[in-house]
């Protein structure tokens, strides 16, 4: 692993995170108060991102193998900075486009609410080429170990982040939008001025070594690797499992977790400290453990035992009475999400390779985006019609599907595509 080239990735990732961390315990609640969103709106912002997310990951991933993970990086970090101002301005841009009198089923600030969240999910590969960058600089026995090192600067973020907000919301309605753009502004030039490239151009796939090497996979290709198939799959449903987490907790801790307490004002910052603790233990987790038990267990069994960690967490979560015993069950979920995501990671590049790097981890993340389209809409609804803890309770039997599916794949044989030229 080259510690030199590996530090100012992770910085960027962290301040990245630290600037997406600060608005999420805040946008529920803002898009509620502010933009009259209901329950059902609200968790469509997060299935909006997810699904430009689903359709742009692959296709950045493929012109970061094709022109380099750096300027991608750029792209991507103009974009978040952009969704971000548009957050800032929703309600005065709102308010022009409810003067037009038209008959929308939602107010001109959550349109523009939607706008800035599919802007955001469009170019928001930052995460897919960064860790296609950590895949160019890590040998195959650090890469593990290097992706955790990334999910700890992600988590890194997580724990600042939503404290921040928390407390920037102290300031007025948009302070922490526009916190998270300053924030954003400062990845964009750590990006620019420190970030060295990863794929040297030679390497490219498609520079003149590589034209006749392709850089995607056909679909036949992919569906005749079963095991490939298999970690896609587990995404998926893991994914469909735990996107209820980020799209409904906010709502959850306020309505249910917190149903009781006597300082109303006050829930906004704890719900940052709840979310600010399992970023802890998730960097805890990525610093400490990953390296150790992917040396004891193998990244195949720790993307098992990772399933299983959040299955209890969710399921915790669904049965707890208050929110001290709320946080201690975030601990499982992020010591799952810890030691499982890397190893995902991981394993997936080993199906192709500098060339393809890219495009597999977009692939990844399309399957993961493509879930949490549609887990924030199904959450939304169980919350309204069913009952709030139910999310949680069915996201746990689902997590246990994954764990079997995890199980599966341990007798899989994981290596390289052998493609098929056309």
């Amino acid at each position: 692993m080259q510690n030199k080239r590996i530090i100012p990735i992770l910085l960027i990732i962290f301040t990245n995170i630290l600037g997406a961390g600060v608005i999420i315990p805040i946008l529920p609640l803002y898009a509620q108060g502010q933009f009259q969103g209901s329950v059902f709106q609200i968790t469509l912002l997060a299935s909006a991102f997810f699904g430009a997310q689903f359709l742009a990951a692959p296709w950045l991933g493929r012109l970061s193998d094709r022109f380099g993970r750096r300027p991608l990086l750029l792209i991507s970090q103009l974009g978040t900075v952009l969704s971000f101002i548009l957050f800032i301005f929703a309600g005065d841009i709102g308010n022009i486009i409810d003067g037009f009198g038209w008959e929308l089923a939602v107010s001109g600030g959550m349109i523009m609410l939607f706008t800035a969240r599919i802007l955001d999910g469009i170019t928001g590969g930052n995460i897919t080429i960064a860790q296609a960058y950590i895949s160019d600089i890590s040998s195959d026995e650090d890469r593990a170990q290097s992706l955790g090192m990334l999910q700890a600067a992600f988590g890194a973020g997580f724990i600042f982040g939503p404290a921040l907000g928390g407390i920037l919301s102290n300031y007025g309605l948009v302070a922490p939008f526009i916190g998270a753009t300053i924030i954003t502004v400062v990845t964009f030039l750590l990006t620019f001025f420190t970030l060295e490239e990863s794929l040297p151009e030679d390497e490219r796939s498609g520079a003149p070594a590589h034209l006749e090497e392709k850089h995607s996979l056909t679909w036949s290709e992919i569906f005749s690797t079963r095991a490939l198939v298999l970690i896609l799959t587990i995404g998926f449903v893991a994914s469909l499992a735990f996107s209820a987490l980020p799209a409904t907790f906010a709502l959850y801790a306020n309505g249910v977790l917190f149903a009781d307490y006597q300082f109303p004002e006050r829930i906004q910052l704890f719900i940052g400290l709840m979310l600010a603790f399992n970023g802890l233990m998730q960097v805890s987790t990525q610093i400490f453990w990953v390296r150790p038990l992917v040396k004891r267990f193998g990244e195949r069994k720790l993307f098992a035992y990772g399933q299983l960690s959040i299955a209890i967490s969710l399921l915790g979560l669904g049965i707890s009475q208050g929110p001290v015993v709320a946080t201690l069950f975030l601990a499982p979920f992020a010591f799952g999400f810890g030691v499982g995501e890397p190893s995902t990671q991981s394993l997936v590049t080993r199906f192709g390779g500098r060339n393809l790097r890219g495009y597999l981890l977009g692939l990844y993340q399309s399957a993961r985006s493509l879930a949490l389209i549609f887990g924030p809409i199904g959450a939304g609804y169980i919350y309204q019609n069913v009952q709030p803890r139910a999310v949680y309770l069915i996201g746990a039997a689902l997590l246990v599907v994954a764990f079997v599916g995890a199980l599966r794949l341990q007798n899989m044989p994981v290596e390289e595509i052998k493609q098929v030229q056309s």
